[in-house]
This record gives structure tokens, sequence and C-alpha cells, in this order.
């Protein structure tokens, strides 16, 4: 697994101050890197970035201040009002306790700032208003969500989240149809629940991603951080995740089978508990990539990953031949159009390809 940094140790890292005051293109590149990789990171990045550049307008205040004062004094005493290097105090400060105080000001005053000059803002929800919900997204679209309580919901393409009556009083309820990536502030009074065909997910204070598209064979549960429970549809037993750890549950068929006596626990058939999976390149976990607009397939032939690639690209995909749709096929996508992903796949495996308007055709 990567090392993950805490704001502490970002806070007093050269690099990471680097990035933060533009100084450096090498440690900026390496940054932006960072966050691409490891999209779940970016709250915390945001935390840190802003005490940087919260505690270099401080010290910038100060030295300002101390240049008014050595206005007054003759130019051969100045080096008394001498300050140090920005990046060492600015590491100094980072250092004491009093830099939590500094920070809680810091990001008011910056937050404030930054709505000020009309950066982009998340939409948020009043639960005062209204009794009912929709969220949708189009093929092609994708979605952040921020709740009243400050649950944080990024919707994937093709997606439907319906948040039930009372949500935020009575309960705390979802209902999702597609896929979404969920930051939930715990609260254990009214636990947040997500509710998908054959199971309903609750929240125990966690960072984790649920997919379950109509039509598809299987759902999953990937958990980031915290703890998640699951509960089956008409069973008494349930399911609990550790992080880095998913559920896969064949929406065919959901039965309960009993272990050998020697076992209290029944075994779950069709239901697997897996680890998260990887990008071996640069460690980003690939559950979760999509929040990032990373497309990435994983040992997928064409019948496999062709629901993925129009909900993706909103293209209607056709399949003229079958041996053409069995070809495996293993990459990662960014910014590419659907053109560009064909046209790469190809050096994999030789097939043909047409597209008109919305419309491809793939043959041999």
């Amino acid at each position: 697994m990567p090392h993950f940094f805490s704001v502490d140790e970002l806070i007093v890292d050269d690099s990471f101050i680097n990035y933060c005051l533009q100084k450096n293109q090498e440690d900026s590149l390496y940054w932006q890197r960072y966050l691409t990789n490891h999209p779940l990171e970016r709250e915390k990045i945001e935390e840190a970035r802003k005490i940087v550049l919260g505690l270099t307008v401080m010290l910038r205040q100060q030295k300002d201040s101390r240049k008014t004062t050595n206005s007054v004094f003759q130019q051969k005493d100045k080096e008394i009002f001498k300050i140090p290097p920005l990046q060492k105090l600015l590491k100094y400060a980072a250092a004491v306790a009093a830099v939590f105080i500094i920070a809680l000001i810091v990001k008011t005053t910056i937050d404030a700032s930054e709505n000020h000059k009309g950066s982009h803002s998340v939409a948020s929800i009043n639960t005062e208003r209204h009794t009912d919900f929709l969220f949708k997204t189009q093929n092609g679209e994708k979605k952040l969500i921020t709740l009243p309580e400050n649950t944080n919901i990024w919707l994937n393409a093709g997606s439907q989240l319906q948040l039930d009556k009372g949500f935020g009083k009575e309960n705390r309820r979802v209902y999702l149809s597609g896929e979404a990536l969920f930051d939930v502030t715990h609260n254990e009074k009214i636990p947040f629940i997500v509710c998908i065909q054959k199971c309903e997910i609750k929240d125990m204070g966690t960072l984790f991603n649920v997919k379950a598209y109509p039509g598809d064979k299987q759902s999953e549960t990937s958990l980031l951080r915290g703890k998640v429970e699951i509960e089956l549809n008409n069973s008494p037993h349930k399911i609990f995740l550790s992080p880095n750890e998913k559920v896969v549950i064949n929406n065919d068929d959901v039965s309960l089978v009993k272990k050998k006596q020697s076992y209290t626990t029944p075994v779950i058939k069709d239901i697997n508990l897996l680890p998260l999976s990887y990008n071996q390149k640069d460690s980003a976990v690939i559950e979760t990539a999509w929040a990032q607009n990373r497309l990435e397939i994983v040992n997928e032939d064409f019948f496999h990953m062709k629901d993925k690639l129009e909900r993706w690209f909103n293209v209607k995909i056709n399949i003229k031949d079958n041996e053409v749709g069995k070809y495996p096929f293993t990459a990662t996508f960014e910014n590419e159009d659907i053109r560009q992903v064909l046209q790469a796949l190809q050096y994999a495996y030789h097939f043909n390809y047409t597209i008109e308007k919305n419309e491809v055709n793939i043959s041999k």
C-alpha cells in the first residue's frame, strides 16, 4: 500500500510548501500527480494547503510590520530586524501547537476570499424546503453532491440517487441505482444508509464506494476508510468491511449456506470478500479511479466493458463479431475520447470500428 501523508507531515514538507507557493515546477508536478493518483487524499491536501497559505499571509504581514518599524532606524542597524527565509518560518510555525488555532482562522478567511473571487462552489441541499430529492447523471456526466450534514457524494455517469423523505431529521437513508462514492459525516443517532437492490450499506464513519447498476450481474461495495455494515435483504446475517476490502454480490442469486459445524458464522453463497485493487504503476485505487476521471480497464473484454464505455462516453456500442468481443484488455485512460481509446486498444488486438454520431460499431 502507498504511504499517505498526514496534515502534520505535509505542512512541514519542503516539497509540499513549494507546491503551495508555486515556487518549483518539479514539486508542483509531483503533487499534481499525487492528487491525480490518490483522489481520496484531496480533502487532506486542501486542508494542509490552506494552513500553509494562511501561515504565509500571516508571516508576510509580520514582515511588513517589521519593515515599517525598521524604517525609523538607520541603515546600519537594519540587520537587527532581518527576517529569516519564509520557508524556515513556515516550518517553525507549523511545528508549534498554536498552528491549529491559526488554521481555524485561516481556513475561514481563505474560504471567504475564494468565494468572493467566484471560484467553483458545490451546490448544497436545503432539506427544510423539500421533502424528496432525486439526483441523476446522464451518460458521460458526473456530479458532486454536498448534503446539509456535510456528506459528499460523487455520482458516476448514468446513475440515480434519491434521498428518503425526512432525510436529515427522521433518517439519512438514500437509494442508489448506479455508482457513487460516499464520504460520510458520521452520526450515531441517525446512521447513513445506502439502499441498493440486494442489500443496505450502513455507514460507521466512512469513505466507501458502491457500484450497483441495473442489469449488472454483480454489485460491489468498496471500503477505503472507516467501517461499513452490510445487511442482506431478507436475511438476519450481516457483513462488516474493514478498510481496503470490498464485497462483491452476485445479483442473480443470493442465498445462505452453512459452514462446517466447527464454525458458528454462515458462509454466504455468491458473495465474495476481496481486497481492493491498485494500479501497479502509481498505486491508485482502481475501484474509485472514476471519481478522478480515470477510466480503468483491468482484464476486461469488449462484452464486459461495453456498458462502462457507453456510460463513460455517452455512446451506443454494437459488437458485430463474437471473437472480437472476447478480446481482453488492460489499460488506463484519463482525457481521451472514445476514438482515442479505441485506437489505443487496437495496439493490443486487431479490430475495426466505425463511429457515426454517437453509435460505435466494432468488428473483426
